[in-house]
């Protein structure tokens, strides 16, 4: 049952701007949930993405095929300017990669890194307030514009994708950062979600077939895995559709009272324990 749990948290706040892996290392310290390894992770994982999928299928097959006809057209020496003009889906579809390409370099990079802070609610903790604040404030000042697939530039890109490298460290949120970034390259509040869930398949996708070497090694039922991996894909798709309400009516600022009062509430346990 705390597997099962362990994918409703994960799928929930994959989407939801409040960090999923920081509430997996809160999640772990309260509830005492032994995470049974990065491969139970990734399976997980793989049901966010495939939520993403199912509600964005149309808009992701194409931009696969999109991308594969501009390398073709690229390799007929036709103009990279002129494939962006004649077709914005590959356009985006070149700059999903774009912005992929930080966090995949930094995720890499500093994986040990990163492992380390999961183990330290503390860290986590104090990452939840700076995103309660990041998500007030770039509310409250970025409302967005009008900016959609044509007029998105590669310095909106880059900064995606920078936010999203950031959001590797646990406890600050990557749809949250995503968002609030593309708000302030002033993009529309529905495409900037749009752009930020799609820009989560690559790079977790990645992680996921990583790590998914070792399910091998899961000792775990597998109908309990697989019904992990469902409740984590079926939460997520709800996540989406919620979040993406709460942007379009600028109400996403609710989440930072959420986080704050969790925040607040781990330094002070864990500081009550002395651990």
């Amino acid at each position: 049952m705390s597997l099962i749990l362990l994918g409703l948290i994960q799928g929930l706040t994959e989407f939801f701007p409040v960090s999923s892996s920081g509430h997996l290392v809160i999640a772990k310290y309260f509830l005492k949930i032994h995470l049974p390894g990065a491969a139970f992770e990734a399976f997980v994982h793989l049901g966010t993405v495939l939520a993403v999928i199912v509600l964005f299928r149309k808009e992701i097959k194409e931009l696969v095929i999109s991308f594969f006809d501009s390398i073709y057209k690229l390799s007929q020496g036709e103009n990279i300017s002129n494939i962006f003009k004649n077709n914005s889906s590959s356009k985006l579809a070149w700059f999903i990669v774009i912005s992929t390409i930080p966090a995949a370099i930094i995720g890499y990079t500093f994986s040990s890194f990163f492992e380390i802070i999961f183990s330290k609610p503390m860290i986590t903790s104090f990452m939840l307030l700076i995103t309660g604040a990041l998500l007030w404030f770039g509310n409250k000042k970025h409302s967005g514009g009008n900016k959609n697939i044509s007029e998105i530039t590669y310095k909106d890109a880059i900064i995606i994708g920078a936010a999203q490298a950031v959001a590797i460290i646990p406890g600050i949120s990557r749809s949250g950062l995503t968002v609030i970034a593309g708000l302030y390259r002033n993009l529309d509040r529905e495409f900037a979600a749009k752009y930020s869930f799609i820009l989560s398949v690559p790079i977790i996708l990645g992680a996921s077939i990583f790590k998914f070497r070792d399910i091998s090694s899961l000792n775990i039922n597998i109908y309990v895995l697989i019904s992990s991996g469902l409740v984590a894909a079926i939460s997520s798709y709800g996540a989406m559709k919620i979040f993406v309400a709460l942007l379009k009516n600028r109400k996403i600022y609710f989440f930072s009272y959420y986080l704050w009062i969790l925040s607040a509430s781990t330094i002070l346990i864990t500081l009550m324990k002395g651990s």
